[in-house]
């Protein structure tokens, strides 16, 4: 499986962290407004965007061929970016 964490704070490292631990193994991507190393070496690939830029992200999110996406930060949640991913079928979350 492979998830998309939006954010680059400490509640996305924190997130990244615990899927890294996970049996599942899934492969993490990540798009945040800065470079979080923390997060970083947990993930496959890591972009830095602006976390509200919507299209930005869910292009990423199809090139990826991301199965999932965790939300982290409410700027991009108020922004619709469930809202988008859902139309290219991604299911999403928002802690």
């Amino acid at each position: 499986m492979k998830i998309l964490i939006v954010g680059s704070g400490a509640r996305e490292h924190a997130i990244a962290r615990s899927l890294s631990r996970s049996q599942m193994q899934s492969a993490l991507f990540c798009v945040g407004e800065s470079k979080n190393p923390g997060i970083h070496a947990f993930c496959t690939d890591y972009s830095v965007l602006c976390v509200t830029d919507t299209k930005s992200i869910t292009a990423m999110a199809r090139g990826w061929k991301i199965d999932f996406a965790i939300i982290g930060p409410e700027a991009p949640l108020e922004a619709g970016i469930v809202d988008e991913l859902l139309d290219i079928d991604i299911p999403s979350v928002g802690p």
